[in-house]
């Protein structure tokens, strides 16, 4: 499989409206991606930096991965002090955009466990960054919070409706849904 294949197969895979396929796509295809980049020599690289980054920077897609391998091979050849305070900056950034990404696996967690147990979710509230909300609306929270603690969760003391996601840390609370328009048609 070729660099502009993977990264083609990790844009599909980020619009996908399966969980699992997004989390892979966050996950497991940047590392593969990663390994690629480097054996790409500079000149190979700057010509992919031209053509795949600079026209469609996104965080959560493979340009991110390729500005990352960029920068870490630009870090050894450097020696000029302008040089590296640019790289400290792209090194800030680098650290920012790990954050930003670790933010939101406890919410690629929760939607995967969810999708495999079959218990139908919104993500709630509807802003540009899904990752900004651990909030779901469920029809049923005792099963949503069953799938949620079989997938490796933890309860909260005092809330059984905050769960903790045991690998992350991070929170997530389950709501329900009040109104159904499906089951008042009926």
């Amino acid at each position: 499989m070729t660099i502009r294949e993977i990264i083609a197969e990790q844009r599909h895979r980020l619009s996908s409206a399966n969980p699992a396929e997004r989390f892979a796509a966050a996950l497991l295809i940047p590392g593969v991606l990663a390994k690629r980049l480097r054996l790409l020599s500079g000149p190979q690289l700057a010509q992919l930096l031209e053509d795949e980054v600079w026209s469609r920077m996104n965080l959560l897609a493979p340009e991110s991965t390729i500005c990352l391998a960029a920068v870490d091979r630009l870090r050894r050849h450097v020696s000029a002090s302008p040089e590296r305070k640019r790289l400290a900056f792209c090194r800030r950034a680098r650290n920012s955009w790990i954050a930003l990404r670790d933010e939101g696996i406890h919410i690629l967690n929760a939607e995967v466990a969810l999708y495999r147990g079959g218990i139908p979710f919104l993500q709630l509230p509807w802003q540009l960054s899904r990752f900004a909300s651990g909030t779901f609306m469920v029809m049923n929270v005792a099963d949503a919070r069953a799938c949620l603690l079989r997938a490796g969760f933890r309860e909260t003391p005092g809330c059984s409706t905050v769960l903790i996601d045991s690998r992350t840390r991070q929170a997530i609370q389950l709501h329900i849904e009040k109104h159904n328009p499906a089951q008042s048609k009926g």
